[in-house]
């Protein structure tokens, strides 16, 4: 693969992989409370839903493997970009082993099932050491991960909205104030990402008229 295609490719995954992680969010129905009882009633009242909203979510932390690698790759210090694409990987890998649990919780709100005791086990597994190692490298890695590449491209020269969009992003994450509020901070990781993408993408374009025209002046 040239390195033109290559950055084009990943222009692509930085604005696919957040567009998709909105989509799988609005497509699964928000629980009226957060606690185990009102999630688990939202996955029943609409399991159908919830299986898309996985499977979209799923595609879309895979598209995030080369965006994370196409967003650290111009950063000038490369201590600062290993760092970030580190912590951003990590971070992913422990939202992968989170959502797995989502066809087991489907399985878990079926009518046959005795509600109170699969409340029970939702609870014992969440405050499990593993689980809690997972949301602990969920929290630092999936969240601050990317906004240090931020900063990183941002030094580099970049703009400056990157890193703002994406800690906007993460602030509203943090917030967890419902639906909306929670898709506006995926909107705004997409938007962060956006401008990430279209940076890569001029690059290759810079390069491609460059290269034809040492190509027509040699000819």
């Amino acid at each position: 693969m040239s390195n033109d295609l290559r950055l084009k490719a990943g222009a692509l995954a930085l604005v696919t992989a957040p567009g998709l992680m909105l989509a799988g969010h609005l497509t699964q129905l928000t629980p009226e409370k957060h606690d185990t009882a009102s999630e688990l009633a939202a996955v029943a009242e609409a399991p159908g839903r919830a299986d898309v909203a996985l499977v979209i979510g799923f595609v879309g932390l895979l598209c995030y493997i080369p965006a994370f690698l196409a967003l650290a790759a111009p950063i000038r210090d490369r201590r600062s970009g290993l760092i970030g694409l580190m912590m951003s990987i990590s971070g992913l890998l422990a939202l992968v082993a989170l959502m797995g649990s989502g066809p087991v919780t489907n399985a878990m709100v079926a009518a046959s099932a005795d509600r109170s005791e699969m409340i029970a086990l939702t609870d014992r597994y969440e405050s499990s050491p593993v689980v809690t190692f997972w949301v602990i490298l969920l929290l630092v890695g999936w969240t601050l991960g990317p906004l240090v590449i931020g900063i990183g491209l941002w030094r580099a020269g970049w703009s400056i909205g990157i890193p703002l969009a994406l800690f906007a992003g993460v602030a509203l994450t943090v917030a967890d104030a419902g639906r909306w509020p929670l898709a506006a901070a995926f909107a705004l990781t997409w938007l962060g990402m956006a401008l990430a993408a279209k940076g890569l993408w001029s690059r290759s374009t810079s390069r491609t008229h460059v290269h034809k025209a040492a190509v027509e002046s040699s000819a």
